[in-house]
């Protein structure tokens, strides 16, 4: 039986997520093959496992144009000898934790959804355990590129072609679309009654969530509204309330573990552009409007749903009502973007990816 190390990190929740596909797709298929998935930062003390973690998410919520500067900025101007510096930095913190965990899975390869991780394995166990990368948005920053990953998972044909910029051998680099968990895969023939509109609360504010939810309300368009709040109780609270004198149909959910569903029944959605979830909603063939994109990888991630005729942007509240009446109102357009994002959806990338990192142990 091979062994395969998933390493993900909590700065922000696609790593993890797309770690979490990569090891249930390893259980529903690979029989032969044992894969575990473990949070780098886990591996650190506490206080970096915090600062880490949690300052990308109070930059991008509360200074999202500083977080953009330092993006473009990072981006133009990072060498490898500074990247190096911040991997021996991680390296003095988690050095004893990861080689005990190595030691004790003994994997046959790594395969890493952050580069963090992906940079301390290879400085760690460079050559002597092959190390492959998932990148997880639709552009890749510089801060992913390391001349020793064995192998790159990567969205698009044109993100393998930055790589290859970059100075990635081809060969290396293999454009396999976003690891999501394999129910994403499976359909299950909802039968729609009317149009909905779904709006996933990822990544907005309590205050955008109850004025996305009055703009969407006055909407003159004939829809029934969906608002998922996720873990914010309060936000939940708050809608429900606003739900039951609403001049529309609308359901409120917190937390759910069948967003696939919702996505399934859904025939618009509002959401925010982080790389798994603009992916998985192109598993549901899902058309989308991406509200207010975060400057760095959300904008490059829009960029490419806008270019494949898969979504549209309100860059502000303003905007909102008005792109949700213009495509609300357009069956046809609606019908036409499904289709692009059927296209270019890649359900089953966790699988591919799996086997080609153990086929090319």
């Amino acid at each position: 039986m091979k062994r395969l190390l998933i390493l993900s990190a909590s700065a922000g929740t696609g790593h993890l997520r797309a770690a979490e596909a990569l090891e249930v797709a390893a259980r529903e298929e690979f029989p032969d093959l044992h894969a575990v998935h473990h949070d780098a930062l886990d591996l650190t003390n506490r206080f970096f496992k915090s600062v880490y973690g949690k300052s990308y998410i109070l930059m991008v919520n509360h200074t999202p144009s500083l977080w953009g500067l330092l993006y473009k900025n990072m981006e133009r101007n990072v060498e490898r000898k500074n990247l190096d510096r911040a991997v021996k930095m991680y390296d003095k913190i988690a050095y004893k934790g990861l080689r005990k965990l190595v030691e004790a899975e003994r994997p046959d390869a790594l395969l890493c959804t952050h580069f963090l991780p992906a940079n301390v394995a290879i400085a760690q166990f460079g050559g002597k355990v092959p190390v492959s990368v998932v990148v997880t948005d639709y552009d890749v920053h510089k801060f992913w590129i390391n001349p020793g990953v064995a192998r790159y998972f990567v969205a698009t044909d044109e993100v393998a072609w930055q790589m290859a910029r970059y100075g990635i051998p081809a060969d290396r680099i293999e454009a396999t679309g976003i690891p999501i968990h394999p129910r994403f895969s499976r359909r299950k023939g909802i039968r729609k009654k009317g149009r909905t509109l779904l709006v996933v609360s990822s990544g907005f504010g309590g205050g955008d969530m109850v004025e996305i939810f009055r703009r969407l309300c006055a909407v003159d368009a004939d829809f029934q509204l969906t608002m998922i709040a996720g873990k914010n109780e309060k936000m939940r609270s708050r809608l429900a309330e606003l739900a039951s004198s609403a001049p529309r149909p609308v359901k409120v959910f917190g937390f759910v573990d069948n967003i696939e569903d919702h996505m399934e029944g859904a025939d618009l959605v509002v959401t925010k552009a982080g790389g798994l979830t603009v992916s998985e909603c192109l598993a549901r063939r899902l058309p989308m409007v991406i509200f207010s994109p975060i400057p760095g990888q959300e904008e490059r991630n829009c960029d490419y749903l806008l270019e494949q005729g898969v979504a549209v942007k309100a860059k502000n509240i303003d905007l909102l009502d008005f792109k949700v009446r213009e495509l609300m109102t357009d069956g046809k357009r609606l019908n036409a973007m499904s289709s692009a994002a059927a296209k270019i959806a890649h359900p089953r990338a966790a699988f591919d990816i799996l086997r080609r990192t153990m086929d090319a142990d």
